[in-house]
C-alpha cells in the first residue's frame, strides 16, 4: 500500500481535506458528523483500493464508528456510494478552484490546465470511479445533477480566468463558452478522446506538463494581445517553462 508521500498532488490535497473530517467532533453522535466521517472514510479507502474492494468493516474502522451504525445510516451500498461521490465531487471542485497568482499568464494557465488533467490521468483515476457510478447515473437524476454542478462550476471558473486575462490586457477575445472549448480542445483531444473511444490512455512523448504548457502557449500566441507579447518578451516569460516542469517532477 502506498503512503501519502507517494501519491499525486490531487490525492495529497484530498488526504489533507479528509483527515480533519475523520476526526470525531465533540458530539460524536451527531448524524451529520457521522455521515460526513463515513463518506470521508469511503473516499480515503478508495484512494488505495477500487470501490468494489473496500469492505464495510474497513470503512467503519476508518470512520471510527461501528458497522451497525454504518448500516443504520447507509442501509445499502448505493446510498453509501452516493454520499461518497457527492463529498468527493465537492473536494475535486475545491482542488480545481485553487487559484494561481503567478504573474506569468502562461505559467498560470498551464498550472490550472495541468491540475485538471492530473485529476483524470493519475493512476488511481480509473480505479477510483466505480462501475456503480455509471449505473447510478442511468437512473438517478440526482447524480446527473451533481455532474451538472461540476460542469457549471468549471465553466464559471474558466470564464473568471479569461476575464482576469482580459482585465490584465493579455487576452484579445471576450470570455465566453466558445473560448473555453478553444482553450481546452487540444488537451481534450490528447488526454480524453483516446481513452474514451479506444480505452487506451494517451502517453505523452514528453510529459503531461509539457503538453499543457504547449496548449497554453498556442492559445496565448493566437489570442494574446500585443501587450501580452510585449510583456512576454520583456519579462522572459518563456524561461518559466523549465521552472514549471521542475514542479511536476519533484
Amino acid at each position: 500500500m502506498r503512503g501519502p508521500n507517494e501519491i499525486a498532488d490531487v490525492d495529497r490535497f484530498l488526504f489533507g481535506q479528509l483527515e480533519p473530517m475523520l476526526t470525531p467532533r465533540t458530539n460524536r453522535l451527531d448524524p451529520t458528523n457521522l455521515r460526513q466521517r463515513i463518506a470521508a472514510a469511503v473516499i480515503y479507502e478508495n484512494l488505495f483500493l477500487n470501490f468494489s474492494q473496500i469492505s464495510m468493516p474497513a470503512i467503519a474502522k476508518r470512520a471510527g464508528v461501528s458497522t451497525a451504525t454504518l448500516y443504520r445510516l447507509f442501509p445499502d451500498v448505493e446510498s453509501l456510494y452516493t454520499a461518497a461521490f457527492q463529498l468527493g465531487l465537492q473536494l475535486v471542485i475545491l482542488w480545481l478552484a485553487l487559484d494561481s497568482n503567478h504573474p506569468n499568464p502562461l505559467y498560470r494557465l498551464t498550472e490550472l490546465l495541468a491540475r485538471g488533467v492530473d485529476i483524470w490521468t493519475r493512476p488511481r483515476a480509473k480505479e477510483t470511479i466505480s462501475p456503480l457510478y455509471y449505473r447510478l447515473c442511468n437512473r438517478d437524476s440526482g447524480i446527473k445533477d451533481h455532474v451538472s454542478i461540476y460542469r457549471k462550476h468549471s465553466e464559471s471558473f474558466w470564464l473568471g480566468q479569461f476575464q482576469r486575462l482580459k482585465v490584465e490586457g493579455y487576452l484579445n477575445l471576450d470570455p465566453n463558452l466558445a473560448l473555453i472549448e478553444i482553450f481546452w480542445g487540444p488537451v481534450v483531444s490528447l488526454f480524453f478522446y483516446p481513452a474514451c473511444l479506444t480505452d487506451v490512455p494517451y502517453v505523452s512523448q514528453s510529459s503531461n506538463a509539457e503538453d499543457c504548457w504547449r496548449a497554453a502557449d498556442d492559445f496565448l500566441t493566437l489570442y494574446g494581445t500585443p501587450h501580452f507579447h510585449a510583456c512576454r518578451k520583456k519579462f522572459n516569460w518563456d524561461e518559466d517553462r523549465a521552472a514549471f516542469q521542475s514542479t511536476k517532477t519533484t
